[in-house]
């Protein structure tokens, strides 16, 4: 079959990044959902020192792309789309695992081979991912501030599965309304 190959395209000796790279590998694999994209083998070439990650391939465009080119979505699809993402983020928060960038540019549409469905939703880039263990809250404020919920952006209060739901609040208003939240204003 073929597949999608990764790389990371920064410079390699930078310790935080080869973790991040190596997390989303790892993360991919523990989250039992078939709306995560799923990440086949991964590993550090050794010639270059460059780190890879092969995954399934996905055709197909991202919902960022989907929404500018459709506007405001009917409820009717926003629900379908939402039935198979939240199924994505549910089983990560069972683990339980914090996305922490979840964005419509992190939401796949790929084709479906199911006769009654016209996509198959994926989440991806677990890169920034919060392993939750034992703590009910982690700090830190990565992500993209556009789609941050608020307490992200307070170290003070740090990220729980609340933040993907906060996440998830403002990807469906700009689906409903074609508009970007904070912006809308």
């Amino acid at each position: 079959k073929r597949r999608a190959l990764k790389t990371m395209n920064v410079d390699a000796s930078d310790e935080t990044t080869r973790k991040r790279f190596a997390q989303e590998a790892r993360i991919g694999a523990m989250i039992s959902s078939e709306h995560v994209v799923d990440v086949i083998a991964a590993g550090v070439d050794a010639a270059t020192g460059t780190p890879w990650l092969v995954m399934e391939l996905l055709e197909g465009e991202d919902l960022d792309k989907y929404t500018e080119e459709k506007g405001a979505l009917a409820a009717s699809e926003v629900k379908e789309i939402f039935r198979q993402l939240c199924h994505a983020v549910g089983a990560a928060h069972d683990i339980p695992i914090v996305h922490r960038d979840l964005k419509p540019e992190n939401v796949f549409l790929a084709k479906s081979r199911l006769a009654d469905q016209s996509y198959l939703v994926k989440v991806l880039d677990f890169g920034i991912a919060k392993v939750l263990t034992g703590q009910i809250h982690a700090t830190g404020n990565l992500g993209t501030p556009l789609w941050m919920s608020p307490e992200q952006t307070d170290t003070r209060v740090g990220v729980s599965p609340a933040t993907d739901v906060g996440a998830l609040g403002l990807i469906a208003f700009r689906l409903l309304s074609g508009r970007y939240y904070w912006l809308a204003a």
